[in-house]
């Protein structure tokens, strides 16, 4: 290799006179057309042909020297077609090991790059750019090496005179002043472009009040600014558990069909927890730039098949310092990176929005809409997506704002209360009373009283005049729990308020009336008390003129895991207990047990649970001892079975829950076999294919493990 010092020959005048002309011609382009409407890239272009022309070579580009420590062809000139392209073409390099051979900060010139001097990864570097002679000029801005003007003899060698070098080196320089004051003009000219769009942005979300419409024209802008395919504005509920769409803009020329399906699938609203990269914007408000490189392989699959995306922005929309939703928008193109005014314009119209939503104008909209999307008066407490207690949630939607009598009916703790709240809540009367009575935890002597009430000196302590839940209740709702807990007598006067609307109290003379939605809810099969007459038939007519079930948690196990979560984050809330999390074990004992108290016992279990297993994760051995009863009997008759099976020679199965590690499901397989054997860890090693030592180096691992549950060993 010749540095620039080693090498001095001498130009013709006419050839330094070219050489002079070309530059100033080059600078004199720069002077007239930078900053205001010189194109880079068209620039470069002509650059690379003036300078490949006048230098006489058979190839000129600018080689980029990206962060990720590559070397990359940006722009080209070739003299003839015959000579081999290397446009866009991309050199990974080690930074390092480049600069123990090449200092590129100072121009390199390669009089024949296949000398044997040269180091032999230096020789490869010019053998892939198919280069016999090369001179490199680097183009420098603060000591900062922005680039490389490369000048290549592909056909035979050449030397590079002192003067062409020279003459690079002022070309690359001012190169270097261009490119600084292109880019200063281009950052204002896009922070100015921001600053009028965002101005645009805040017109129209004060020329309008209804939040649908602002957020339309907003997301329709956004598109058009950022050029992205789709974007849609989510709003929290007030746990900040639940994402409901308030929002959603597609491009004309975007393809949303899925993006659509899925939202009709699944509803409006969405559950953010178990999406780790949401729940991270949200709790540090930074912007998540998501790129599909980024993403492990099925996540990737699952972002451009599902979603359509194959890049994204999601940025936090705040209120007074608080998030309150999430604006995101997906690019359908691959991205490499998003540039700094794409991100700060998204941010900028997060906030706008987040500005907006504070005023005054459009508070009680907003609380309208978070209303409307995310609580719905009690349906963001039921918990669950199996279809029975989807469907007991859309009969009750469809039959609350109605007069009609509602029958809930369901074993005890499946969750009657929260099915009655969600009817009351969204049937027009929810501004007014609310009157709940278990009529099982009332004495029947007490009983009428409570409903009607009654005067004063009715009865032995009725010392004073006292309304009874109907007049309560009155314009509004009754919830009548247990109501097969009722004794005939009550039985008829409630019977004669639902007929006539009319009541008198206790005691007393006077007829009262009251316009009462009566909700009732039984744990018990009133039909079969009807047959068996403990309760009056004419009075389940009434009340059960639109019937709801409610299904057993055992009718319902794929809810079990979501509502394990959700009390375990209440619980360690309410307790102010750390809890990391649960175990596979525990949790999978959770799944199989029936749960005969429902959806109550559960709560019990994982309130406890959480107090015993303070400052660790939650095992088998925190949970009530039933539920350890039942795995430990399950395990034994596994363990029965897989001898009994031994003993007669045939097969036994060996059921693994999805996702499992390798590790988990080797120790598994190890274990059954094991009780296949009734301990036998030769006939057991024999059978799995691996050595005896095998066998008991695996069962010493496995001693500093948690034991497997039985729910896995099926």
């Amino acid at each position: 290799m010749q540095s620039a010092a080693e090498t001095d020959q001498t130009l013709s005048i006419e050839r330094k006179l070219k050489l002079h002309e070309a530059r100033e011609s080059i600078i004199g382009r720069l002077a007239a057309n930078l900053p205001t409407s010189i194109n880079l890239d068209t620039f470069l272009k002509v650059v690379v042909a003036e300078l490949g022309r006048m230098m006489e070579v058979d190839r000129c580009d600018i080689i980029k020297l990206s962060p990720e420590g590559e070397l990359s062809i940006s722009h080209e000139w070739r003299a003839s077609e015959a000579v081999p392209s290397s446009l866009n073409a991309r050199i990974p390099i080690d930074a390092a090991t480049l600069a123990q051979y090449l200092d590129v900060k100072k121009p390199i010139r390669l009089d024949d790059t296949s000398a044997p001097e040269l180091d032999h990864k230096v020789r490869f570097f010019a053998k892939s750019l198919g280069t016999r002679s090369l001179l490199v000029v680097p183009v420098i801005l603060d000591d900062e090496v922005l680039g490389l003007i490369g000048l290549h003899h592909t056909r035979t060698t050449r030397q590079w005179a002192d003067e062409e070098v020279a003459f690079l080196v002022s070309i690359a320089m001012q190169l270097a002043i261009g490119y600084q004051y292109t880019r200063i003009y281009n950052d204002k000219k896009r922070e100015a472009e921001t600053t009028k769009a965002l101005l645009e942005i805040a017109n129209t979300l004060n020329a309008r009040s209804d939040f649908g419409e602002v957020t339309s024209a907003v997301l329709e802008r956004a598109l058009s600014l950022v050029g992205a395919d789709y974007c849609a504005l989510g709003v929290l509920d007030a746990g900040e558990k639940r994402l409901s769409l308030a929002a959603f803009k597609a491009a004309p020329h975007a393809t949303t069909d899925n993006v659509r399906g899925l939202i009709e699938a699944h509803g409006q609203s969405m559950d953010i927890t178990g999406i780790p990269a949401m729940v991270e914007v949200l709790s540090q408000g930074r912007t998540l730039k998501l790129l599909e490189s980024d993403l492990p392989l099925p996540m990737r699959i699952m972002f451009n098949a599902t979603l359509g995306g194959r890049a994204a922005l999601v940025a936090p929309v705040r209120i007074g310092g608080h998030t309150f939703g999430l604006l995101g928008l997906v690019w359908s193109e691959p991205r490499e990176q998003f540039k700094d005014h794409e991100v700060a314009l998204v941010e900028g119209i997060a906030n706008q929005i987040g500005t907006a939503l504070e005023r005054d104008h459009l508070s009680a909209e907003v609380m309208r809409l978070k209303s409307a999307l995310h609580e719905r008066y009690g349906e963001d407490r039921i918990i669950g997506q199996a279809p029975a207690i989807r469907r007991a949630m859309e009969l009750a939607l469809s039959v609350a704002d109605t007069q009609t009598s509602v029958m809930i009916q369901g074993e005890s703790g499946t969750g009657k209360e929260l099915l009655a709240n969600l009817i009351h809540f969204n049937s027009g009367r929810e501004d007014q009373p609310y009157i709940k009575l278990n009529c099982g935890a009332i004495p029947e002597t007490l009983l009428e009283s409570e409903l009607f009430g009654h005067e004063k000196g009715a009865f032995t302590d009725a010392r004073s005049r006292r309304r009874g839940r109907f007049e309560e209740a009155n314009n509004g709702t009754l919830f009548l729990d247990e109501v097969g807990e009722m004794t005939l007598a009550a039985q008829v006067r409630l019977l004669r308020v639902l007929q006539d609307g009319e009541f008198t109290r206790v005691g007393g003379n006077d007829v009262l009336k009251a316009d009462v939605r009566i909700i009732a809810a039984s744990n018990v099969d009133l039909e079969r008390a009807v047959d068996e007459g403990t309760f009056r038939r004419d009075l389940f007519y009434r009340l059960s003129v639109f019937p709801i079930t409610l299904p057993a948690l055992r009718e319902r196990r794929e809810d079990i895991h979501p509502l394990v979560i959700h009390f375990l984050e209440y619980f360690k809330q309410r307790t102010s207990r750390f809890v990391s999390g649960i175990s596979k074990d525990a949790l999978r004992a959770l799944i199989n047990y029936d749960w005969p108290g429902n959806v109550r016992e559960l709560e019990n279990a994982v309130e406890r649970a959480v107090i015993i297993a303070a400052g660790r994760q939650i095992e088998l051995d925190d949970l009530p001892t039933a539920i350890g009863n039942i795995v430990s009997e399950r395990k034994a008759m596994m363990r029965v079975e897989r001898a009994q099976a031994a003993r007669e020679g045939r097969n036994t199965k060996l059921e693994i829950d999805v996702p499992s590690s390798m590790d988990e499901i080797e120790r598994h397989a190890i274990e059954a076999t094991l009780d296949y054997t009734s301990g036998d860890k030769t006939r057991a090693a024999r059978l799995l294919n691996i050595g005896r030592k095998t066998i008991y180096r695996k069962l010493e691992q496995y001693n500093g493990l948690p034991k497997i549950s039985e729910s896995s060993e099926n």
